[in-house]
């Protein structure tokens, strides 16, 4: 079953808002079908070398008499390119989950959920706030630190629609451990993302 892992954005200065000196901030609105169920927030701010990046999602669904919500908050740092650290905590409906992970020379060390696991340094988080991770030997999931088997399609250049607008959008297909397509503006900012969550149809839009 696909994990609900949920979209970021490349940094650029398409439809960016500035929240303080250094820092920007970028939302997406998430979809079920055509209802808005929740929000997908980053925070990116560079210092120096280094760039931070928070992020809060949250999702609210009821269909019929079932309910789901999902949260999350994390908190990754960066540097010429290469994840430094994360720390994420997330309550999938219930299950919580936590990680703290932290740079060892070539290696990537983290406490996930009690347990300590190791991941390549040149691995890439599921975050979609660069689009560098479409080329990463590795990717990992940001709930539980888990390695991710993802197959990456060039599916070309596509009209989509976007705040009632055509754009012409580049086209990602992910296949395997994640089932997901991406659609990237002409600078480089995700736009839009599609993918089933127990069997429905989810979209996040850049907002």
């Amino acid at each position: 079953m696909m994990r609900p892992l949920l979209l970021a954005t490349v940094v650029s200065a398409y439809g960016l808002v500035s929240v303080a000196a250094h820092a920007e901030s970028v939302g997406f609105t998430i979809f079920k079908e055509s209802d808005p169920i929740g929000q997908d927030r980053y925070t990116i701010e560079k210092t120096g070398d280094l760039t931070t990046v928070k992020v809060v999602t949250q999702t609210d669904v009821k269909v019929l008499f079932i309910e789901y919500h999902y949260r999350q908050d994390r908190t990754e740092i960066w540097k010429d390119g290469q994840l430094q650290s994360l720390i994420s905590d997330t309550n999938d409906d219930g299950t919580k989950h936590h990680v703290e992970m932290h740079r060892e020379g070539n290696s990537l060390v983290a406490f996930a959920d009690g347990a300590t696991k190791t991941a390549p340094g040149t691995a890439v988080p599921f975050t979609l706030w660069t689009n560098e991770f479409l080329k990463a030997p590795v990717m990992l999931d940001v709930s539980d630190f888990d390695q991710l088997k993802v197959g990456v399609a060039d599916k070309g250049i596509e009209s989509i629609a976007i705040d009632d607008k055509k754009v012409d959008a580049h086209h990602y297909r992910l296949s395997g451990d994640l089932s997901w397509d991406l659609w990237y503006g002409s600078d480089g900012a995700l736009l839009k993302t599609a993918f089933k969550r127990r069997g429905y149809p989810i979209f996040l839009v850049r907002q």
